[in-house]
Parts: C-alpha cells; sequence; structure tokens
C-alpha cells in the first residue's frame, strides 16, 4: 500500500498537538481522515469511517489508548495501530505485554526526525495486523525496577513500596541504590536520592534521557 492511499485517523492529546500531528502527516503524503481527544468520540469515528491506521498518543494522561486500541484490534483485525509516545520505555506508564493488542508499532517522537521513522512504522503496520506485539526494553531496568519506581512516584513510601512488592525494606533500598547507579545519579548526602530518582523518571517519561 502506497503512502498517498493510507487513511489515517489520530486519537490524541489536544487539539494544538492534534493539529500539528494532522500537518506533519498530511505533508508526509498520508490521507488523515479524522482526529479526536476523546475516546468515545474517537471510537465512533473509526467505526464510521475505517481508516487504514489509527495513530494514538499513549503517554501517562492518555492510557485510555490501550483500551481504545483493544477495541480497534477485536472489530478491526486488519486495521494498522501505531502507537507514539514521548516516554522512552512503556514500562514506565505501566503498560504490560498483555496490555498491548496484537499487531501494534510503537514509535517514541521527541524531535521533528522522528517523523520519518514514524511514517515508516505507518506503512508497516498495516501489513502486521496479527503479529505478536513485542514490548521493547529500552532502558536496562527489569520489571521490578520500573515497577518500584513507579510505586515511589505514586507517593509510597520504602515501607509501604516493601509491602506491596512482598520484600523486605531493606531489599527495597539496595534497589533503590541500584537504580540510581544505573542512573548515574552520584551519592551526595546533601541531596534526597529518592527526589533525584523521581526527577530522572519524569524526564524519561517526557522523552529526556
Amino acid at each position: 500500500m502506497f503512502v498517498m492511499t493510507i487513511k489515517v485517523y489520530i486519537f490524541g492529546e489536544d487539539g494544538f498537538t492534534n493539529n500539528t500531528l494532522v500537518s506533519s502527516l498530511s505533508m508526509l503524503g498520508f490521507i488523515v481522515i479524522g482526529e479526536n481527544d476523546n475516546d468515545s468520540v474517537a471510537s465512533k469515528m473509526i467505526f464510521n469511517h475505517q481508516p487504514d491506521v489509527v495513530v494514538m498518543h499513549l503517554d501517562h494522561e492518555r492510557i485510555k489508548a490501550l483500551e481504545l486500541a483493544q477495541d480497534v484490534r477485536k472489530n478491526f483485525p486488519d486495521m494498522g495501530i501505531v502507537f507514539i509516545s514521548k516516554s522512552v520505555d512503556l514500562r514506565l506508564l505501566g503498560v504490560t505485554k498483555k496490555s498491548l493488542p496484537l499487531g501494534v508499532s510503537v514509535v517514541q517522537i521527541s524531535k521533528h526526525r522522528d517523523l520519518d521513522f514514524l511514517k515508516s512504522k505507518i506503512v508497516e503496520s498495516v501489513a502486521i495486523t496479527k503479529n505478536q506485539t513485542e514490548l521493547k526494553r529500552y532502558l536496562g531496568f527489569t520489571d521490578a525496577q520500573i515497577e518500584t519506581i513507579r510505586l515511589m512516584a505514586a507517593g509510597n513510601a520504602n515501607s509501604e513500596i516493601a509491602k506491596m512488592r512482598y520484600v523486605s525494606e531493606k531489599s527495597v533500598e539496595q534497589m533503590l541504590a541500584r537504580i540510581a547507579l544505573m542512573l548515574e545519579i552520584p551519592f551526595d548526602h546533601k541531596y534526597n536520592s529518592r527526589v533525584r530518582i523521581l526527577n530522572s523518571y519524569y524526564e524519561l517519561l517526557n522523552g529526556r534521557s
């Protein structure tokens, strides 16, 4: 399928971001048939217009895109689905392999030059709808380390994290020390390492590594 014949629908963050993406994809040669930031409206539009590919923003405020993607795949097995996210690793958003439908492409968008990669993924997505989706681990963290960071970001103390993960508080402390080392955060008693880990977490969520 050539770019000029691919019809794309965008489920995004807000009107400004969506319009920017509409303009970018149109310049790349795609036929953009609509956009919306409301999941129920988007679902109706996708059902009525049946685009070749749905491009969805997937960030910490747009986790509903997962539910919409599952619904799209159930009703339209051959429709391409592309997630775009600022996050360098979807696990930081709490995304698991089970939550991703078959044949989904994932593109990190943080720079203008990423649009060429997005273009290729949109074209590719039309042909991989029945493939097993791989949840790529761009960071060197284990799933347990990612979970610990997310629990800390949710405001839990080490003792609370230990209870939720069924480990000792000492184990949590050791894991956080290991995470700090992997993030290249030097030990300094003047600074709270938890705060610095969280700062790095939010930077990674927003595509800054």
